[in-house]
C-alpha cells in the first residue's frame, strides 16, 4: 500500500466561522489500483487534529476516522477498477436547506427555497436563544416549511426543558426534530429528539455521518437521517452514496437528508463540478465517486 495526501482548506461563507482543514487521500492498493477519499476531523467535537490522524496513518495505526476514510477509498478503487460511476442505479435522497444563522433568513429567501422544492429547513440554535426563538416563530407563522433545529448540546437539561415547555404548541407541530438538544443528562420527557454528536437516551431519531460511523449502529432508532460533517465535497459525495445505498435497501425508511451544504463554503473546482441545485442532487460525474480530472490535477505528497 502507498498513500499520498493533498491538504486543503475550506473557507466558510459565514464571516464568524473559521477556515476548516482536511486532507484528501490517494491510495495505491495493489497493481497500480488507485482510490481517493477524504479525511476531515472536527477537533471542536473531541476528534484529534488532522496532523495526529496523518501521523498515525503513516505509522499504520489507523484512527476510526482514517479507517472509515480508507474504507471509502477502497470502494472508490473498486468502482474505478470497473470504470463505473458509484452512483449508477442509485437515487440520492432529497436534502433539507442548511442555514447557519436563522437571523439571516428573510421572507424572500424562504419563498424562493419553497419554490425550489425545499420542504425542510435546518438551523443552528442555542447561542442567543431568545432572539433565535423570535426569528423561528416569525418564519413558522409565515412559511410552510418543517424545521430541524440543531442545538449542538449548547443547553443544559433545565434550560432546554424550560424553553420547550414555553414554546407555542403550533410551532412545536412544525418542528420535524431537535438535534442534540443537550450535551449530557436525561431530558426525562419524550419528544422529537435526534442524536448526532451527543448521546441522548430519549432520542428515537439518529443522524448519521458516514465518515464517522457505520449504519450497523442504528438498530434501535425509528428514523435514520444521513448527513455529512461539512467536509470536503468528495466526503459529501461518499455520504450521499451511503444514503442512497441504505435507502435502496430500506425504501420504507427514506427521509429528507442533509446532503446539500447550501453553499456553506466558498466554491472551488470540486463544488462547481457537482450539480446541487435545489433539494435533489444529481450524481457526480466520472468513475468511482467522481471528480476524476480534478483529482488527477492536484499536487500530492507521499505519506508512505
Amino acid at each position: 500500500m502507498k498513500i499520498w495526501v493533498h491538504g486543503y482548506t475550506l473557507t466558510p461563507r459565514p464571516a464568524n466561522m473559521n477556515p476548516r482543514k482536511g486532507a484528501l487521500l490517494k491510495v495505491e492498493w495493489a497493481s497500480g489500483q488507485i482510490g481517493f477519499s477524504d479525511l476531515h476531523p472536527w477537533p471542536e467535537f473531541g476528534e484529534a487534529p488532522l496532523d495526529a490522524h496523518l501521523e498515525a496513518l503513516s505509522a499504520m495505526k489507523f484512527s476510526r476516522l482514517a479507517e472509515v476514510s480508507l474504507e471509502f477509498n477502497y470502494i472508490d478503487r473498486e468502482f474505478r477498477l470497473l470504470k463505473r460511476n458509484a452512483f449508477l442505479g442509485l437515487i440520492i435522497p432529497r436534502s433539507h436547506r442548511l442555514v447557519s444563522d436563522i437571523h439571516a433568513i428573510d421572507d424572500r429567501e424562504m419563498a424562493a427555497w419553497e419554490k425550489e422544492g425545499y420542504s425542510h429547513i435546518k438551523v443552528k440554535m442555542g447561542q442567543n436563544l431568545e432572539s433565535e426563538t423570535n426569528a423561528l416563530l416569525q418564519h413558522c407563522y409565515s412559511s410552510h416549511a418543517s424545521w430541524r433545529l440543531d442545538f449542538n448540546g449548547a443547553l443544559t437539561v433545565d434550560q432546554f426543558t424550560d424553553w420547550w415547555s414555553k414554546l407555542d404548541p403550533d410551532v412545536k407541530k412544525r418542528i420535524d426534530y431537535i438535534e442534540d438538544p443537550v450535551k449530557e443528562g436525561d431530558l426525562k420527557m419524550d419528544g422529537p429528539w435526534a442524536t448526532d454528536w451527543y448521546k441522548n437516551p430519549r432520542a428515537r431519531i439518529r443522524v448519521i455521518k458516514p465518515a464517522r460511523e457505520g449504519i450497523d449502529e442504528v438498530g434501535s432508532f425509528n428514523r435514520i437521517i444521513f448527513t455529512h460533517g461539512l467536509d470536503h465535497t468528495l466526503g459529501q459525495a461518499c455520504a450521499a452514496w451511503t444514503a442512497g445505498k441504505f435507502y435502496s435497501a430500506h425504501p420504507r425508511k427514506i427521509e429528507v437528508c442533509g446532503m446539500n451544504s447550501g453553499g456553506y463554503y466558498e466554491s472551488d473546482d470540486f463544488s462547481n463540478s457537482w450539480v446541487n441545485a435545489g433539494p435533489r442532487m444529481k450524481p457526480t460525474m466520472g468513475i468511482g465517486f467522481g471528480f476524476d480530472d480534478i483529482l488527477e490535477s492536484l499536487k500530492w505528497e507521499r505519506l508512505f
